[in-house]
């Protein structure tokens, strides 16, 4: 069944067909528009993520998914910490990676799950953790690590 954006009884369904419906309809009374938002989203999917960029090359979920051990994780040590204090395994590699993104844990300063991965980061942050990646994992000093 196809629906029509003009017929008063296929809105209200759902917010996805109505967003579908509302797509529908600017896309049919403007365009010239939305010729230019297609070609905009294709040229920002088109344009590339560089590795300068501080995005890690992987989700949290997404590596967790694919690795039976977190040992292969480049930022092991400071993953399995996050991950082991009860924090989201994406928000635990965004740390794990470096990013001072506690907002993404909680916007509440007073959070006890904020304040302990405030703490851990910062443990990390004195040992240097992130001045050079590790070669190996064998390189890794275990005693240094905060527990």
């Amino acid at each position: 069944m196809t629906l029509d954006y003009r017929n008063p009884n296929d809105w209200g369904r759902s917010p996805l067909t109505d967003r579908a419906l509302r797509l529908e309809q600017f896309k049919a009374e403007n365009p010239e528009q939305w010729a230019a938002m297609i070609s905009a989203d294709i040229e920002a999917l088109s344009t590339p993520i560089f590795e300068s960029e501080d995005y890690p090359p992987f989700t949290g979920t997404e590596f967790l998914a694919t690795h039976s051990t977190i040992d292969d994780h480049p930022y092991s040590a400071a993953f399995g910490q996050f991950l082991g204090n009860g924090i989201d395994a994406d928000i635990a590699n965004t740390l794990a990676f470096g990013s001072k993104r506690f907002d993404l844990i909680s916007d509440d300063f007073d959070d006890p799950i904020r304040q302990l991965a405030t703490r851990i980061y910062s443990r990390f942050e004195e040992m240097g953790y992130w001045d050079e990646l590790p070669l190996e994992p064998s390189d890794i000093d275990y005693d240094l690590i905060p527990y």
